[in-house]
């Protein structure tokens, strides 16, 4: 990295490297490749009078130019970075401190306006000792700097991945193994001086720092820069970037996309030119069929090309990328059958059949990469009908955790049962077809029922969509063991508008309608949180262990929360003579609204859409045929899905009446109807019955439900 830095400086000195933008998209600061070089230089000639090769030193910036020279000088002085996030100016956040001693870095590198921030901090850790400076206010020493020779086996910097903040991992990457990546990068996305990278990923981040920032260098292109923050605050920004500066290579999470979507739908494409946008890489996080269709519909009349959405797949432990798609082609889906998904199989379907889950291609093998698909337990090769987890081997794969030999062995070690090997297991869940990767999920967030597995990015995707209120892309949905059994518990992000507003129980009993609907679960727990009140890593996944591990600590900031009764209460029906009309269905409406948590249940009301899962079902057809002596099929709550249906044949069956239809109906609900006059009720009329009795037509209005 540090050569193809110093050839660029000196074959293009006065070529853009990098520049910043602010909220407005004017470009703040702007640095050329010589420029970059010269300020590289004057890091690593202060570092290597402070410390000695080797030390670890911690770069804790916002998203400036001034992150750049403090990497590329930790590289020149031969001192491996330690990218970190800003931390939070408010509230308790340890990461940093716990970087900083789990490192034992030397220095901590940041600008003049947050060192401030970062000694209190510190102060708050065991790291308070460890010494701060701000770079952008060094003096140049360039000409001081001394070379440092670099092996392949070298040290160049620890990315701590996105885990538990007790806990935090650094990947040890080699100069060898960025190199290796960033070669394939240049590979896959084709890149050339002549490309334009547009990137609002924050820099300490992988995503951000190997594609976003080191990749336009190794090509000795440009990349504009906006921060994260700016991006959050109006993701539209970001494609009007891309139209302002011609930008052709950029891209994020699948989250980024589903924002822009929202915000074009708000606001419009107008004024968007995107025809310059040849390369959208989308990864991270699973990568949505719906989110890529809908966003290539939404921007296709501002010039966005189908061909340009390159799913992807990478992690940390990797560097970066290890497969993507290539060629100027849509990106692969295909339809998989959910079922047979569920043990590990897999059987291609039509999309249009109801068990058909469509899955996107996360693209081919990339350069140097070699990707093996792997029985977790046995460690035999899956085969190309079965799902197993994701190993990859190859030169990008980084040396293992810092100081976790233990984890390191696990993870970086792996060997097939035919002895193939090292290869570092990714802990994904996929297959390979067509020669192209697909990414089914992360086998330990995987929740397996009865038996059964199901992937928690499934149900999460039906949640969001389940009400207006919810924030998308903001849920984790976890299992938690309860005996032999797992209770699934959902955590959601309700969108700012709907904080103080929404009817937290009318979002229950839909959220645990349409899991049970979608996939015969049921959601023993629910809890309601604010905007950014999710854990999530800084590319924006959910972090479903760390959500879970805050929900058990009482750490959220909960505003709504639903549980479920974990028994079925034994029933006893006393009181009014069961077999008269109305009775037993009163009965149960109180039975069930015990039982589902569920307020305001009517006689017609579907079972479903109180959330009874096949178990939920069969445990209260039990506990009915406890109560009335009589055995009643498996298939009791499916077969009969009403209030009103279950009655009928109770009465039928268990108390020997007569199955005639109650003679008492359930009473309607008041009515503005009731007493009102000729002229209040010209009022109430809906709008199709205004329409005809405004045209005269008598009779259509005769016609209509008097209540509708």
């Amino acid at each position: 990295m540090t050569e193809r830095l110093r050839r660029h400086a000196v074959a293009w000195p006065d070529r853009l490297a990098a520049a910043f933008l602010d909220d407005d998209l004017e470009i703040r600061q702007s640095w050329s490749f010589g420029e970059l070089d010269r300020r590289a230089r004057s890091v690593a000639a202060f570092l290597q009078k402070r410390a000695a090769p080797g030390d670890r030193v911690v770069l804790a910036f916002p998203t400036c130019l001034d992150f750049l020279a403090a990497f590329y000088g930790c590289l020149l002085a031969g001192m491996p970075a330690v990218p970190a996030s800003l931390p939070l100016a408010h509230g308790k956040d340890r990461r940093l401190g716990l970087i900083v001693v789990d490192s034992g870095a030397a220095l901590v590198l940041t600008t003049a306006k947050h060192v401030e921030l970062l000694q209190r901090r510190l102060a708050e850790s065991e790291a308070s000792a460890t010494p701060i400076i701000a770079v952008d206010g060094l003096a140049d020493e360039s000409d001081a700097w001394r070379d440092v020779p670099h092996a392949a086996g070298d040290l160049a910097f620890l990315q701590y991945t996105s885990g538990s903040t007790r806990s935090p991992a650094g990947v040890m990457v080699g100069h060898g193994n960025v190199a290796a990546n960033l070669m394939a990068l240049h590979d896959g996305f084709g890149s050339t001086p002549d490309s334009v990278f547009v990137s609002w990923l924050p820099l300490f981040h992988d995503m951000g720092l190997v594609a976003g920032a080191l990749a336009p260098t190794w090509a000795g292109c440009p990349v504009y820069l906006m921060s994260p923050a700016s991006f959050v605050q109006s993701p539209l920004r970001w494609p009007r970037a891309f139209t302002r500066y011609r930008g052709t290579i950029g891209g994020g999470p699948n989250f980024a996309y589903q924002a822009c979507l929202e915000a074009a739908r708000a606001h419009g494409v107008e004024g968007l030119d995107l025809s310059s946008w040849a390369i959208a890489w989308n990864g991270a996080e699973p990568v949505r069929a719906s989110t890529i269709d809908d966003f290539v519909k939404t921007f296709a009349p501002a010039g966005f090309r189908s061909e340009s959405q390159t799913p992807a797949f990478g992690l940390a432990e990797a560097t970066l990328l290890v497969t993507g798609k290539r060629g100027s082609v849509p990106p692969l889906v295909r339809a998989v059958d959910e079922v047979v998904l569920r043990s590990d199989g897999v059987v291609f379907c039509d999309a249009q059949e109801a068990r058909g889950k469509p899955l996107v291609s996360s693209g081919e093998t990339a350069l140097g990469v070699d990707v093996r698909i792997v029985d977790p337990n046995s460690f035999i090769e899956a085969s190309h009908s079965e799902v197993g987890e994701i190993w990859v081997g190859g030169g990008s794969v980084g040396q293992g955790y810092w100081n976790k030999p233990d984890e390191t062995a696990a993870t970086f070690d792996a060997r097939t049962a035919a002895g193939d090997g090292p290869f570092m297991r990714t802990g994904d869940l996929g297959f390979l077809s067509e020669g192209q990767l697909f990414v089914t999920g992360r086998r330990k967030d995987l929740l397996v029922i009865r038996g059964v597995n199901y992937y928690p990015q499934d149900i999460e995707q039906t949640i969001e969509a389940s009400h207006p209120a919810l924030q998308p892309a903001s849920c984790a949905v976890f299992g938690v063991e309860d005996g032999d059994a797992v209770r699934v518990t959902a955590v959601q992000e309700l969108r700012r508008s709907a904080w103080r507003t929404v009817d937290a129980a009318e979002v229950f009993m839909t959220m645990r309608r349409e899991v049970a609907r979608e996939h015969q679960v049921a959601l023993h727990r629910i809890v309601l949180l604010k905007s950014f009140g999710l854990p999530k890593t800084s590319s924006g996944k959910v972090q479903r262990a760390a959500c879970r591990a805050a929900l058990e600590d009482g750490a959220l900031a909960v505003l709504h929360e639903w549980r479920s009764t974990m028994q079925v209460a034994p029933i006893d029906f006393t009181g009014e003579p069961l077999a008269q009309p109305g009775v037993l269905e009163r009965q149960l409406v109180d039975w069930l609204q015990r039982e589902c948590g569920v307020d305001n249940i009517s006689w017609k009301t579907p079972l479903m859409d109180l959330g009874i899962d096949s178990l939920k079902g069969v445990e209260l057809g039990n506990a009915l045929s406890a109560a009335f002596k009589h055995s009643f099929p498996v298939t009791l709550m499916i077969e009969h899905p009403t209030v009103e249906a279950l009655a009928r044949l109770i009465r039928a069956e268990a108390l020997g009446a007569t199955p005639v239809e109650p003679a008492e109906s359930e009473p309607p609900p008041p009515t503005a109807w009731e007493g009102a006059s000729l002229e209040q009720e010209i009022d109430l009329l809906d709008d199709a019955a205004l329409d005809a009795l405004l045209e005269g037509s008598i009779d259509a209005v005769l016609k209509m439900d008097r209540r509708s």
